[in-house]
């Protein structure tokens, strides 16, 4: 193996693990214990942005979604200081969406990935995944009844970027790999989804409870009741 090979070997291994370190911090785990919330054994029992914001605080759950998009963006930004580049970028923004699956902090435990997911397609393609995570919203919003929502805006999302990249020939390598990486959240999102329903879990994250005002106690932090605290 030349010098040059060893190099990029070594940095690519320290972005993956810088990635993997970073997408395991547990943002999720970390506010709804500090609100008093085992977020394990609270709605869908995922580490994850829907979790909180429905289950523990709204405020706190956007704050955790900001954080948890920091992460794969993070990720991507040391893995480029590195001097890497296309997949082996994408590969260190997938290391922090495995860390988020299987956080080494919280016992291998953690949430979908999505936000971390769309963390690295902001800082690799920021107007196209702009776009395209606001169809994907729209998406969501359209099919709210259902509880595969969520993949299916990023089913959404993702197959109008690739759809968008390919037209206009746009930096296809990184279109092509985050789109791979896509599927493998959605793939993921959609096996955790019927292992809960075959566990009986019923998740309270339905947009038709949505409740922004106040709480009779006057806490000003918008936090919905969660049944399932411990």
């Amino acid at each position: 193996m030349e010098f040059e090979d060893f190099t990029l070997l070594q940095k690519l291994l320290a972005s993956l693990l810088v990635g993997y370190l970073l997408g395991s911090v547990p943002f999720a785990h970390l506010a709804a214990r500090f609100k008093g919330v085992d977020i394990f054994e609270t709605g869908n029992r995922r580490a994850g942005t829907a979790n909180v914001f429905w289950n523990v605080s709204r405020r706190t759950g956007v704050l955790v979604f900001a954080a948890d998009l920091a992460k794969g963006s993070l990720a991507v930004v040391i893995a480029q200081l590195l001097d890497l580049e296309g997949p082996l970028v994408i590969l260190a923004g997938g290391a922090a969406v495995v860390g988020h699956w299987k956080s080494v902090f919280t016992g291998f435990r953690g949430g979908d990935g999505m936000a971390a997911l769309l963390g690295v397609t902001l800082t690799l393609v920021p107007a196209l995944g702009l776009w395209c995570i606001g169809v994907g919203f729209v998406a969501v919003v359209l099919s709210w009844r259902s509880p595969y929502r969520s993949a299916v805006g990023i089913a959404v999302c993702f197959s109008t970027m690739l759809g968008l990249g390919l037209f206009l020939q746009y930096r296809l390598g990184l279109v092509y790999g985050l789109t791979g990486l896509a599927l493998l959240v959605l793939t993921h999102n959609v096996l955790i989804r019927r292992r809960l329903a075959a566990a009986g879990v019923s998740p309270r994250d339905e947009f038709d409870e949505l409740d922004l005002g106040v709480d009779d106690s006057g806490d000003p932090d918008l936090r919905p009741p969660a049944k399932n605290h411990h």
